[in-house]
């Protein structure tokens, strides 16, 4: 199979926040772009992670798909350090195509908050 078909085009989504922690106040973090001319599904593969700790005390971030008991994770969870960024780049991201929007949950916020965005590759 020629992998130059397979190859899809960058894109960063939006910086977003993350105020709620748990589950259940999963927040979407890149939705995938559909058109009406499109054919066929598109997918997205995680290239670049960038999460900055505005100050929650350091916690854990999941990053996956939908939203409470519907929500799966697609990667390993994620550690924050307090006041610090963090960029994970293409190398240390497990390779992990998906069919949906992305969502994303930290496990704690204390009087914090976490600033999280994605850039990926979509295909199709």
């Amino acid at each position: 199979m020629d992998t130059a078909l397979n190859k899809g085009y960058r894109v960063s989504g939006a910086v977003v926040n993350l105020a709620a922690a748990g589950v259940a106040n999963a927040t979407e973090i890149f939705q995938i772009s559909n058109s009406s001319l499109q054919i066929g599904t598109k997918s997205a593969k995680i290239k670049k992670i960038r999460i900055y700790d505005n100050g929650t005390g350091g916690t854990a971030i999941h990053i996956g798909t939908g939203v409470n008991t519907d929500f799966v994770a697609v990667l390993p969870a994620i550690q924050t350090v307090p006041n610090m960024d963090l960029v994970l780049e293409e190398k240390e991201i497990p390779e992990v195509e998906v069919f949906e929007d992305l969502t994303a949950y930290p496990d704690s916020v204390g009087s914090g908050s976490i600033d999280i965005q994605v850039e990926v590759e979509e295909i199709g």
